[in-house]
């Protein structure tokens, strides 16, 4: 997981073996937005992802089918877990980042791109 050091100059923060609880890490990706803008607008059929601010704080929300949740992820707090078949919307600021880890390598047949055929699953 995610561990901190503190001490009177700097904060540090290490991902060690990137192996979360039966969560192995097969890709990394970063949100770096250029202006303010929306982000996600998708579900996953098979990938779990973590998602951490390394800068900024944004919005996400999740819906599940029925419920919704929203959320406001801050610098460097412990990395929130997205499960599978969850539809996710990010709203980031410019300065923003945005650090998510999949465990799964991208496959486009892993997507759910429009809401309405995501409510039948």
């Amino acid at each position: 997981m995610l561990k901190k050091i503190i001490d009177k100059n700097c904060i540090i923060s290490i991902f060690n073996k990137l192996v979360f609880k039966n969560f192995k890490t097969q890709r990394i990706f970063f949100l770096l937005p250029k202006k303010n803008c929306k982000r996600g607008g998708h579900a996953h059929k098979k990938c779990t992802q973590i998602f951490f601010s390394v800068k900024g704080t944004f919005k996400i929300k999740i819906f599940n089918g029925k419920k919704v949740k929203r959320k406001i992820i801050t610098p460097f707090m412990k990395g929130l877990v997205v499960k599978p078949m969850n539809w996710v919307d990010l709203e980031l600021k410019k300065g923003n980042v945005c650090m998510v880890l999949c465990d799964r390598k991208f496959e486009e047949s892993d997507y759910v791109r429009n809401i309405e055929k995501f409510k039948k699953y």
